[in-house]
């Protein structure tokens, strides 16, 4: 069965650039012309939901009828390409239930691959997140993402990566000004990377570097499945984006 994924914008702190990520991820999955939804899980402060209202849900999981309400939603429809932005607040909640009910093995058979990108940062306690994560969840791919905004180093023993295939995606750090344009509500990433210009610009070349970064993710994504599926046989990496494999 081809497997359709949901991915989860994670980190235990606020202020790393979550919500920015799943903006990208979203508008990425926009420009692919993809079916697609999206969730905000901070109630108090939807910012996720505020730049897309028509394609983003607030959700409440404090209490058990919101956690009904929202993996019963991820796994009830034909499978969709989903982002969820995980509020810091609601961190440990979240991952403590995905793990409890076992989410992410009824998901897969319903056609639902489960992906962490996790945002990194140089905090010994977000370290030591990320590796309780890892062990409770084995079953979950966890894909270390790294903010050059937040921090400009980025130790990978730190963040080891859950699955030979996968790669750390990194964030380019944006200047001052323009990281004060692409913030503005009604930017959108992806209508600014088509949009005709004299020359590429700082956004253009930032955006077309991170959409390539998801386009590999899920390439390699795919090719772990294959390879799996193969009984462990290695297909190799897949070809960077844009590269066509010499025969």
């Amino acid at each position: 069965m081809q497997q359709t994924p949901l991915y989860i914008v994670a980190s235990p702190h606020p202020r790393v650039g979550k919500t920015l990520l799943a903006r990208l991820l979203l508008e990425f999955f926009h420009s692919e012309k993809r079916q697609l939804l999206g969730y905000d899980l901070n109630p108090h402060e939807p910012t996720f939901a505020g730049y897309f209202p028509r394609w983003v849900f607030t959700v409440d999981i404090a209490d058990t009828r919101g956690q009904m309400e929202l993996f019963d939603r991820l796994i009830a429809d034909k499978p969709v390409s989903t982002v969820i932005d995980l509020g810091y607040g609601a961190f440990e909640q979240f991952f403590s239930v995905l793990g409890e009910i076992g989410f992410a093995n009824e998901a897969r058979r319903r056609g639902v691959e489960t992906v962490v990108l996790f945002v990194s940062d140089r905090a010994p306690a977000t370290v030591r997140a990320y590796g309780a994560l890892r062990r409770r969840l084995a079953n979950v791919a966890f894909v270390p993402v790294h903010n050059e905004s937040v921090s400009v180093s980025f130790d990978k023993d730190d963040f080891p990566l859950s699955r030979p295939e996968l790669r750390t995606i990194s964030i380019p750090r944006l200047s001052p000004i323009v990281r004060g344009v692409v913030d503005r509500p009604s930017f959108s990433f992806a209508t600014y990377l088509v949009k005709p210009a004299s020359g590429p610009t700082e956004i253009h070349d930032w955006v077309a570097t991170i959409f390539n970064a998801f386009r590999d993710l899920e390439l390699r994504l795919m090719m772990g499945r294959l390879t799996s599926a193969l009984g462990g046989v290695s297909l190799g990496p897949p070809p960077l984006p844009g590269r066509t494999p010499r025969g």
